[in-house]
């Protein structure tokens, strides 16, 4: 093999590795970007998703206030109820019910 065709072969290879660790070092810096990226989406909805739980865990609770309330009303309406029938009982048979 002559010297010149050894230093064409040489500049071929040469650049071609060199080409070679250029897209090699693309991919990495595109993956490493890519990753990043990824990563930041993932953070960002993980705080819109534990915003969201925070936000129904508040209304669970104000969910059950206002049926501890109801829970009341529907106690007195049941009473009142009872005393009505009672009442009507009275009022149609002439005597309380048994």
């Amino acid at each position: 093999m002559e010297l010149s065709s050894l230093v064409g072969a040489s500049e071929i290879v040469g650049g071609a590795l060199l080409f070679m660790g250029l897209v090699y070092r693309q991919i990495k810096t595109g993956a490493r970007d890519a990753w990043r990226e990824e990563a930041e989406a993932q953070t960002a909805k993980s705080d819109r998703l534990a915003a969201d739980v925070a936000e129904l865990i508040e209304e669970v609770r104000l969910f059950r206030v206002e049926n501890e309330g109801l829970r009341g009303e529907v106690a007195a309406l049941r009473i009142e109820n009872s005393e009505l029938r009672e009442h009507i009982d009275v009022l149609i048979n002439g005597r309380a019910s048994e």
